[in-house]
């Protein structure tokens, strides 16, 4: 008997996961089908692994890295102007190049030479990243897949790799989520084919240049900033991309989805320039085809180039300067000034970015960091060497920004940046004090996790007037407080004034310190 009961719990049990397992199953991926309108692709929910990931790396890595001038140099090379950004570049080109070089010949200089996909995949997983990816194409119409809408691709010309393809597998094998950058929604009118100084006849090259159009087309769709893509207008029509731009663009992004699933799929601005269903069917296709592979998809956009809730807002260089209730992305750069290797690039420190990653993660944000290989696919030193410094402050403190959420307020202190979608909220020539703090906690809520962005002297006290019996943490029941990576026991006390905390005598690292509050 007692066999036969055995037995009944054994199938009872088997039955039970069984149902769970399919209850689970069905919760986390129920079937959706998205159309291509947007209603229907407003239904998409932000996934759950990037709202835990916060920090991500792209690189701009491409044929301009070889003149070290800036990712604009295709275009920047073949414009004539006495003031304005980039009017040094073509009296560069012709004084170091001559005007019979052109764009194209400098295809063959992007070797990629030392570029070692594995070995870039195991740095950025070291520097604590979660997701991972090249820009797929800039705005030079040249491709770094095995394109077969566009010849001008990296199989065929230059490294004669596939180099978003390496990076997939690499990346993946990683453990970490692949990314992939689009900006040649920009392609428009991006080469004055109509100046006369463009060799349009060169033999292979005939079409790399692009449809010619209008002389007043690029800047007709400029709106209030030369590189910000911001447009609050109707394009005229005979600006307007024509049916081959659109579908060219449109199935660029396809090979890339179908061939490589990334996972984050980010776009440049512009997008305002393809009429909306096709964007609306881009989209689409993306998202049914996560739904096809069963996991879980993000795609971002700036300004205002799709619909609100149709993907993850990102603002270039900028952030929100409070808590959202949205999720959000900021795209930015480890240097200054600079989204492609120059010799001469100004970096960040990385406290600073460590700083950023922190700010953006109070509020509701993730962070996309961009770097900058050189053409023959090395990874400078010092940008090697501060992921890697990064990556260290993240194995110890990375609880306080990996899988947390926004606490009811982002934090306070007195250094504040303003909102803005695009550039000047970097933080040049910001210093963050003792007393700017930022908060997160954790999903279950019973931590608090407060990060103090810049390190105090020892012994020093502070009050945080956030839990004051008139604060939004007013009702907070701390149980104890610790500093991570420190062994040292912490003074506090919460009172009507607030939570004081004393900071250890001897400080854990050199970037900024997380205090972690129990509740």
């Amino acid at each position: 008997m007692r066999f036969y009961i055995l037995l009944l719990i054994a199938i009872l049990g088997i039955s039970c996961k069984s149902d769970e397992k399919n209850q689970n199953t069905a919760t986390s991926r129920p079937s959706v089908t998205y159309e291509a309108n947007w209603e229907s692709l407003k239904q998409h929910k932000t996934p759950e692994w990037f709202l835990d990931a916060k920090f991500g790396i792209y690189f701009h890595w491409g044929v301009y890295s070889y003149m070290g001038k800036g990712e604009w140099y295709s275009r920047q090379m073949y414009e004539v102007k006495d003031e304005g950004w980039g009017k040094d570049i073509r009296p560069h080109h012709l004084e170091t190049y001559g005007e019979d070089v052109h764009y194209h010949d400098f295809i063959d200089k992007f070797t990629a030479k030392h570029f070692d996909a594995t070995e870039w995949a195991k740095l950025f997983k070291a520097s604590g990243a979660k997701y991972v990816g090249p820009v797929a194409e800039h705005c030079d119409n040249f491709s770094n897949w095995d394109s077969k809408v566009n010849k001008y691709n990296t199989v065929n010309y230059g490294p004669k790799r596939d180099i978003v393809g390496e990076l997939e597998k690499a990346i993946k094998a990683e453990g970490l989520k692949f990314v992939a950058t689009f900006h040649h929604s920009w392609e428009w009118g991006w080469y004055n084919t109509w100046s006369g100084l463009i060799d349009t006849t060169a033999v292979g090259f005939e079409d790399f240049y692009g449809e010619r159009t209008l002389p007043e087309t690029f800047h007709s769709l400029k709106g209030g900033h030369e590189a910000s893509g911001q447009f609050t207008g109707k394009i005229n029509p005979k600006y307007a991309p024509s049916q081959k731009f659109i579908d060219t663009w449109k199935t660029k992004i396809y090979e890339v989805v179908d061939t490589y699933q990334p996972d984050l799929l980010w776009f440049d601005s512009r997008l305002f320039v393809l009429p909306e269903k096709d964007r609306q069917e881009m989209v689409a296709h993306y998202y049914n085809k996560g739904e096809a592979w069963n996991k879980p998809v993000v795609l971002t956009y700036k300004n205002n180039d799709l619909a609100k809730g149709v993907g993850v807002l990102d603002l270039e260089k900028g952030r929100f300067d409070e808590k959202t209730d949205f999720p959000w992305l900021t795209d930015d750069s480890y240097a200054w000034a600079g989204w492609s290797w120059r010799k001469d690039l100004r970096l960040k420190t990385p406290t600073i970015i460590i700083q950023e990653l922190v700010d953006i993660s109070s509020k509701n944000g993730c962070l996309l960091l961009n770097i900058t290989p050189t053409h023959d696919g090395k990874i400078p030193e010092k940008q090697r060497e501060g992921l890697l410094e990064i990556g260290k402050w993240l194995d110890v403190n990375g609880e306080a920004v990996y899988e947390t959420r926004p606490y009811v307020t982002y934090g306070e202190g007195g250094t504040k940046l303003k909102k803005n979608h695009f550039g000047g909220v970097q933080g040049d020539g910001v210093t963050y004090k003792t007393t700017d703090f930022r908060f997160t906690q954790n999903k279950s809520k019973d931590v608090i996790y407060i990060t103090q962005l810049a390190i105090p002297k020892p012994g020093a006290t502070f009050l945080l007037k956030t839990f004051a019996s008139d604060g939004v943490g007013a009702d907070e029941n701390i149980t104890s407080v610790e500093v991570i990576g420190s062994n040292e026991a912490i003074t506090w006390s919460k009172t009507n004034e607030g939570l004081t905390l004393k900071a250890p005598n001897t400080v854990p690292n050199e970037h900024v310190l997380v205090y972690k509050v129990h509740l």
